[in-house]
């Protein structure tokens, strides 16, 4: 089981770049996808109709694509895994967020803003080791005489999200918001346990498989034996019939905006909740110490023509796997947004912001700085310099175009991957269009302007 859910990981990670943190749309203060960043944030419009968009990031740690994949003199794609497997770390992470919105409405109702608003949002995490690669791929003639540990860290799951959100003007320049969640999970497969150990005697080549692994499964996952393994898992499709199930949940989004003349600060927590999965749930754990012995082990260990993953399949014959059908939850993974804005004068705005998530026992932050300018008054353009994942070559772009009552809105933390997509570790993309209707007076400046924030 732990090759089959690697595998299916790290054909993500092999794929060009489709797209980390969502860091460009929170500068965007007159887009309504600003709003997802934090509920008190609203677009200075009475009706908001958010149409069909999408947000996708991608964050591979250590290698790239061209580490791992050449296109030869005849056109055709050679893999280098042993040359992939030298890039690798002790952990190396595979991560990668989809949010699909559908549909979306936002009301300004005097000093009150209601929100509504529908979208699909998938998150693949996995956490591996180096050795699980080396073993897999190379064999554990290398780890004669050791224990290594080779147990993956996973996390795949997708739900639908319905949200209603409520924003008022508390005091003046002061605005606070939020926003509650009905979650349908869709599928899931999650490991709550991952301790796996293997070590291969030096004298008898005896192995030994040191287990305390347990993988929970909603309608994805179906274990019926080593060489009969299911994975039913559609990352980013769409199921009518899943707009309601069983399995459910809810999460909270909390904001607050203050505005102190040219200057506005704001704060923010997103997804503060979870997913309690009750329906077609699958429990597989591994538990004990598990050994083997014989001359054959010791022959397809040295053996030249040893096949992808032999030592890992001999492990079958000895290890059982029981499986239960207990319901479980899934916590989402918590963010956190603390950002100020400087309106420099009628054209130029300037921006800080410090991001945060606590995921999978890790708290993870970033740091960005802004600038965005009106070119034409139909036109906004910006960019972004952001620290993250210990990385600084992030350099972002953002733009919104309103023609009419229509608003175009496209937004990358990371426009480096557009320019060398091989060469990249992470990619970023948000693509939104929304119809704003009714435009209200931007709030008076300490110096008399009517210039609002953009």
């Amino acid at each position: 089981m732990p090759r089959i859910l690697f595998l299916l990981f790290f054909s993500i990670s092999v794929t060009a770049l489709s797209a980390q943190e969502d860091l460009s749309t929170h500068f965007l203060r007159q887009s309504w996808q600003a709003n997802r960043t934090n509920p008190a944030l609203f677009p200075d419009h009475k009706i908001i109709v958010g149409l069909p968009g999408v947000y996708n990031s991608l964050w591979v740690t250590n290698i790239t694509y061209s580490d791992l994949a050449t296109v030869n003199e005849n056109g055709e794609k050679v893999l280098h895994i042993d040359n992939a497997i030298d890039k690798l770390g002790p952990d190396n992470i595979i991560r990668e967020n989809l949010d699909i919105e559908t549909l979306s409405l936002g009301l300004r109702l005097g000093k009150l803003s209601l929100s509504l608003g529908h979208s699909l949002r998938f998150n693949a995490y996995m956490n591996y080791p180096k050795t699980l690669p080396q073993l897999i791929w190379q064999g554990n003639a290398q780890f004669i005489g050791q224990e290594v540990s080779f147990g993956p860290d996973v996390d795949l799951f997708g739900y639908q999200e319905y949200a209603l959100g409520l924003a008022g003007e508390v005091l003046p320049g002061l605005t606070v918001g939020g926003r509650v969640k009905l979650l349908a999970g869709v599928g899931d497969i999650h490991t709550e346990r991952h301790d796996l150990r293997l070590r291969t005697d030096s004298d008898i080549y005896q192995l030994q498989l040191t287990a305390d692994f347990l993988a929970n499964s909603a309608g994805s996952l179906q274990y019926d034996g080593f060489d009969d393994l299911t994975v039913d898992f559609n990352f980013g499709s769409f199921d009518p019939e899943q707009l309601f199930t069983g399995n459910t949940g809810l999460a909270f989004d909390l904001g607050v905006a203050l505005r102190l003349g040219r200057l506005q600060l704001a704060a923010s927590a997103l997804d503060l909740g979870n997913i309690s999965w009750d329906e077609e749930v699958r429990n597989y754990s591994l538990q004990g110490v598990f050994e083997y012995e014989g001359l054959d082990v010791a022959q397809s260990i040295f053996e030249d023509s040893t096949t992808v993953g032999s030592v890992l399949d001999t492990l079958r014959e000895i290890y059982e796997v029981v499986e239960t059908n207990g319901s479980y939850q899934t916590r989402l993974p918590a963010r956190y947004y603390l950002s100020g804005l400087y309106q420099l004068n009628a054209r130029w705005q300037l921006g800080a912001l410090l991001y945060a998530e606590d995921y999978r026992d890790a708290f993870r932050t970033a740091v960005a700085l802004s600038a965005n300018a009106r070119l034409l008054p139909f036109l906004n353009v910006g960019a972004s310099y952001a620290i993250r994942s210990e990385r600084y070559d992030n350099l972002g772009l953002n733009a919104t175009i309103k023609l009419g009552p229509v608003q175009l809105v496209a937004a990358t933390d990371n426009i480096l991957t557009a320019i060398h997509p091989k060469d990249s570790h992470s990619a970023n993309v948000r693509l939104g269009l929304n119809l704003l209707f009714g435009k209200v007076e931007a709030a008076v400046q300490d110096d008399g302007d009517t210039r609002g924030f953009y």
